[in-house]
C-alpha cells in the first residue's frame, strides 16, 4: 500500500520507532502471554504455539526493519517475523486485536514506569526526612504571605515538606492500583468467540486483575489522563518548596548550602555560588505542567472509542516525560540529601522582629486575664508603637505592656520580666507549641515516626508490585518453555 510521503515522515515513521525502541518488549510480552493462554485452551496446537514461542523469543528491536511502508506498526512487523520464522505455522492473532493488545502493553510500560516515578519520590521524602532528624530543634522564621510569621523548625517545615510528597505518592499508588488491570482478551472491543481465558493472560502479565467490560477495556483512556494529572498535584506542589529552598539559598537569607557539584560559578563575579540545581529543578518542574496540558488535551472532546488521540498519540510524550521527571527528582533528592542548613541564618529575624507576637497576646490572655481581641490590640499597639521607633522584640518592659493594656483594652494588666522573657523568646514560643503537629519536640518526634512509617510502607506497596510482576515474568518464561 502506497503512503503519502509527508504522512510517513511526520506521523508513520516516528511512531514507528518510538514502537521499536520503547514498547515493543512490552508488546512480545503480550504476545508470548496470549499465545500460552491460546495453548492452553487449546485454541492453536501445542507445534503452533511452541513454533510461535520460539519466534518471538527471537524477536529484538535489532531484528525488526526500520520503518517499512509494508507494515503500519510494529504490530505487523514482528507478525511477519514469526510468519517467516515458523514457515507460516505460527501465528499469534487469533483472538487478538491490536486494540486490546495496544492497550495491553501501555498499561505495562506506564506501570513500570509509574512504580519507578514512587521510587524516586519516596527517595525525596527520605532525603527530607533525614534532613528533618538533624534539624528538628532548628529554629527558623517561618512566613505566610511574605511576610515574617512566627517561629517553627526547620524540621517542621521538612516534614511538612515530606506529608506533601507522601500524599503525591499515594496519589500515584492510587492510579496505579486502577491502572493495574488488563484489557487483553477484549479483541476489537467485543472480546471473541473462542473460549479464552482473560484471567489467566492477566496473572501471566503480573496484572492483579482484568478490565471487566470489554469496551472500556479498549477505549478507557482516563488511566493516561490520571497518571497526568498526579504529575500536575507533584509539578504544583514540588515547585512551591523548591521556591522555598531557593529562597533558603538566597544572599539575603543565607540558610542553604548546596554541596559544590549543584553550584555555578558566575563568568565575571568571583564571589558567586549559583544554586542552580535548584533551578533547574524547579523549570523541569514547570515544563511538566505543559506536559500534563498536552496529554489532557488530546484526551478532551474526542470520541469513546478507538482513537489514537488519548492514548496512542499521547503515550510518547508520557514516556518522555517520565524520563525527564525521573531525572529530575533523582538530582533534587541528591541535593537536598546533600545540602548544608545554617540555622544561624535566622537569628537576626528571630530577634529583631515580631515574630512571637501571637504568644504575647496568648500571654496576656493567661496571666492577665484579657479576653483575645483585647489582648491582639494590646500587642498590635506595642508592636506599631515600637516598629514606630525602630525597636524589635527586645528588653519589652512591664510598664510599655501595661501602657498599651490600658489603651487598647482600658485595663491595667501588670506582667513581670521573666514573664515577658518567656513569652517573646522564639525557642519557649516553640517548645510550647505542643499540640499534635505543631513544632514542639515531641510533636516533631510523633511526625518523624508517622513519616517513617508511611515511607516503609509505601516502599512495601512497591515492591508487592514488583514482585508480583517479577513473578509473572518467570512464570511466562518456565511455560513457554515447557
Amino acid at each position: 500500500m502506497g503512503r503519502e510521503p509527508r504522512y510517513v515522515e511526520h506521523v508513520l515513521a516516528p511512531r514507528y520507532a518510538f514502537g521499536r525502541r520503547e514498547e515493543l518488549p512490552y508488546l512480545l510480552d503480550v504476545l508470548v502471554a496470549h499465545t500460552l493462554m491460546l495453548r492452553r485452551q487449546r485454541i492453536v496446537t501445542p507445534e503452533s504455539a511452541a513454533a510461535t514461542l520460539r519466534a518471538l523469543t527471537a524477536v529484538t528491536p535489532e531484528a525488526l526493519p526500520p520503518y517499512d511502508p509494508r507494515y503500519e506498526d510494529i504490530y505487523f512487523a514482528v507478525e511477519d517475523r514469526v510468519a517467516q520464522a515458523t514457515g507460516g505455522i505460527g501465528e499469534f492473532r487469533l483472538a487478538l486485536s491490536r486494540n486490546d493488545a495496544w492497550a495491553a502493553l501501555i498499561r505495562l510500560m506506564l506501570r513500570d514506569q509509574g512504580l519507578a516515578l514512587v521510587e524516586h519520590l519516596d527517595d525525596v521524602r527520605e532525603a527530607l526526612l533525614d534532613q528533618a532528624v538533624r534539624h528538628r530543634d532548628t529554629l527558623m522564621l517561618a512566613h505566610t504571605h511574605q511576610q515574617y510569621a512566627q517561629p517553627t523548625t526547620v524540621g517542621h517545615y521538612l516534614l511538612a515538606a515530606a506529608a506533601t510528597v507522601g500524599r503525591c505518592v499515594d496519589r500515584y499508588h492510587d492510579a496505579l492500583a486502577r491502572l493495574d488491570r488488563s484489557p487483553l482478551g477484549a479483541g476489537a472491543l467485543t472480546t471473541t468467540g473462542f473460549p479464552i481465558d482473560r484471567t489467566y493472560t492477566a496473572a501471566l502479565l503480573g496484572f492483579a486483575g482484568i478490565v471487566e467490560n470489554s469496551y472500556d477495556a479498549v477505549v478507557a483512556a482516563d488511566h493516561v489522563a490520571e497518571l497526568a494529572g498526579c504529575h500536575a498535584a507533584l509539578a504544583t506542589s514540588l515547585g512551591r518548596i523548591v521556591q522555598d529552598l531557593l529562597g533558603w539559598a538566597s544572599s539575603e537569607v543565607g540558610a542553604l548550602e548546596l554541596a559544590a557539584g549543584f553550584i555555578q560559578i558566575s563568568s565575571i563575579m568571583p564571589q558567586k555560588r549559583n544554586p542552580v540545581a535548584l533551578e533547574h529543578v524547579r523549570s523541569a518542574l514547570s515544563r511538566l505542567l505543559g506536559a500534563c496540558l498536552g496529554i489532557w488535551a488530546s484526551a478532551h472532546n474526542v470520541p469513546f472509542e478507538d482513537v489514537n488521540d488519548p492514548a496512542d498519540d499521547a503515550v510518547p510524550l508520557l514516556v518522555e516525560t517520565h524520563r525527564a521527571l525521573g531525572g529530575t527528582l533523582a538530582v533534587l533528592r541528591a541535593a537536598i540529601a546533600s545540602a548544608t542548613i545554617r540555622g544561624d541564618a535566622w537569628a537576626p529575624a528571630l530577634r529583631g522582629t515580631f515574630a512571637t507576637s501571637t504568644e504575647l497576646a496568648d500571654t496576656l490572655v493567661r496571666e492577665g486575664g484579657l479576653g483575645f481581641p483585647e489582648a491582639h490590640a494590646a500587642v498590635a499597639r506595642l508592636v506599631e508603637d515600637r516598629r514606630r521607633q525602630g525597636r524589635g522584640f527586645a528588653e519589652v518592659t512591664p510598664d510599655e505592656i501595661e501602657t498599651a493594656a490600658l489603651a487598647a483594652a482600658g485595663r491595667r494588666v501588670r506582667l513581670s520580666l521573666e514573664t515577658i522573657a518567656r513569652a517573646i523568646d522564639p525557642r519557649s514560643f516553640v517548645s510550647s507549641r505542643t499540640i499534635p503537629g505543631g513544632p514542639g519536640p515531641q510533636a516533631v518526634g510523633a511526625m518523624l515516626d508517622s513519616t517513617r512509617a508511611t515511607l516503609a510502607t509505601s516502599r512495601k506497596t512497591t515492591r508487592a508490585v514488583r514482585d508480583r510482576v517479577a513473578a509473572a515474568r518467570a512464570r511466562r518464561g518456565m511455560e513457554a518453555s515447557a
